[in-house]
């Protein structure tokens, strides 16, 4: 339960920010300040998602830190925990500005984006194991970016790793990140014109 946990918390403490930063930036104004600025439109991009990353990251480890000890469990791979964490908070940042990036207003940008989130923690294994879902909901699950965060630190904590396993999750979560970035600077291209 507790990687489960720990991942659900990278993906809303990451995401949080992300859903009211941007879309108050562009209602006032002071996002255009940024576009006059000499700096490409990625830049902002990652910059926007360097803020949620690094929430994201240390809610995730203050509450490994504070449930872990609590539950009486043990972190067997303490770094690769961490790696996952970081990974993760990166990756869910980067969801949290794409699904940002075409709104002009925080109440037009938080039901998107809770209704995907919320989805995710039922279908991604933090509450039901995904070996155990029906076919057509596994296969959802492994569409997800949450799926591969559960997993991979469900093998850091147990330290039971299987090394494909792992190298699959690192590099989903990768392209998933890579993936989010380029569709938030789509986005956010077309809103602006």
């Amino acid at each position: 339960t507790i990687p489960g946990l720990v991942a659900m918390a990278a993906l809303f403490g990451s995401g949080a920010i992300q859903s009211v930063a941007l879309p108050l930036e562009r209602a006032t104004g002071t996002f255009d300040r940024l576009l006059a600025a000499p700096v490409s439109l990625t830049t902002i991009i990652v910059g926007k998602a360097l803020g949620g990353f690094f929430f994201g990251m240390v809610l995730s480890i203050a509450y490994s830190l504070i449930v872990i000890p609590l539950s009486g469990a043990t972190l067997t791979l303490p770094f690769l925990f961490a790696f996952g964490v970081i990974l993760s908070s990166f990756v869910f940042s980067a969801l949290g500005v794409c699904i940002s990036a075409p709104f002009r207003d925080i109440p037009e940008a938080m039901p998107p984006a809770t209704l995907l989130r919320v989805s995710m923690v039922f279908l991604s294994g933090v509450l039901i194991p995904v070996a155990t879902m029906p076919n057509f909901l596994q296969v959802i699950a492994h569409l997800l970016p949450l799926t591969y965060a559960v997993d991979m630190l469900g093998q850091a904590m147990t330290g039971q790793i299987t090394a494909q396993l792992f190298l699959v999750d690192t590099a989903a979560l990768v392209v998933f990140s890579v993936v989010f970035f380029v569709a938030a600077v789509l986005l956010l291209e077309r809103t602006l014109h």
